[in-house]
């Protein structure tokens, strides 16, 4: 599974001095992903503790990331594996738009937005708000009208840009009552504490890794 050659182009041209600059300053406007496994396709999100996804078709094994390194579509090969009990990991090994985190539960005066990416070539975007309804509480959005598909990238509008909300997990539907009607659950800010919870080795030993289009990354050693 390599990456097409012109997405490999278009990398090298567009994107190699940010690659190797270490500039902090880069778009941020579209971090999401579309994850190939093998047994699936997963929506996901290019956040600042990797590529996550729900993990609904694979845990484990090798995948193909679709991202943007800003507004240029690129494919890469990747491994996965469980990060949490709600999130999988698909570790890549090209920098992506390393979403930062919201640091709180999202409140009534967040601007929320859902994104996704069909086709790993464009982007689809819905306004969105928390579902205010007798007895709803929690990480529940209301229905936006159109259809919002499981692992697509809740985003917190901030002041300098998007910060990682959660992932959506499913749609929920209720047929009797005063909260009657359909609302979307999505896995927040809680499922990200659980990712930090989670004991780091660190440091690191790191070896070069000489790729097949001539770009060295720094990976663990084995």
């Amino acid at each position: 599974m390599r990456p097409a050659p012109i997405a490999c182009l278009l990398l090298l041209a567009g994107c190699s001095s940010w690659l190797f600059s270490g500039d902090e300053r880069l778009d941020r406007s579209r971090p999401v992903a579309l994850v190939e496994t093998t047994g699936g396709v997963e929506f996901g999100a290019t956040t600042e503790f990797g590529v996550l996804t729900l993990g609904r078709t694979a845990t484990a094994g090798p995948c193909r990331v679709h991202y943007f390194l800003g507004p240029t579509p690129v494919i890469e090969r990747g491994e996965l594996a469980a990060a949490t009990s709600t999130f999988t990991r698909a570790t890549i090994d090209l920098k992506t738009q390393l979403l930062r985190a919201l640091d709180h539960t999202p409140g009534a005066d967040d601007r929320l937005v859902v994104m996704w990416t069909p086709d790993g070539r464009t982007t689809r975007s819905l306004p969105v708000s928390l579902a205010r309804a007798p007895g709803i509480t929690g990480d529940v959005l209301a229905d936006p009208g159109e259809e919002l598909p499981a692992g697509a990238t809740v985003l917190c509008v901030g002041e300098h840009g998007y910060l990682f909300a959660g992932l959506v997990a499913g749609r929920a539907t209720l047929d009797q009552g005063p909260a009657q009607g359909r609302y979307y659950v999505f896995a927040g800010v809680d499922r990200v504490r659980e990712l930090l919870a989670i004991p780091q080795r660190h440091p690191v030993d790191l070896e070069p890794h000489y790729r097949p289009d001539d770009i060295i990354v720094q990976k663990p050693v084995k």
